[in-house]
């Protein structure tokens, strides 16, 4: 699989977004490779970016939140709120 293409997918979903309070959600395949290639970072997230209870999590380029989910196919990713 080529990962920059699928970051590069990924990156425009982003720009779509009028908000960063979003989380993406990656196959277990797609994390690892993201993860050797330098694009999950950590970083220190907050309670509705208060400041409040912050705590450090994986994040998609040091910005925003993201987890592996092995629901997912391996190179599959979702963009999102819970719920949406």
């Amino acid at each position: 699989m080529d990962i920059d293409k699928i970051k590069s997918s990924i990156d425009a979903e982003i720009s779509t977004r009028s908000s960063n309070k979003f989380g993406i959600k990656l196959g277990g395949e797609l994390y690892e490779k993201f993860e050797k290639a330098g694009i999950i970072k950590m970083a220190t997230f907050s309670a509705e970016g208060s400041g409040v209870l912050s705590e450090t999590h994986p994040a998609y380029n040091g910005k925003y939140f993201v987890i592996r989910d092995f629901d997912l196919d391996d190179y599959a990713y979702e963009v999102g709120t819970p719920g949406s």
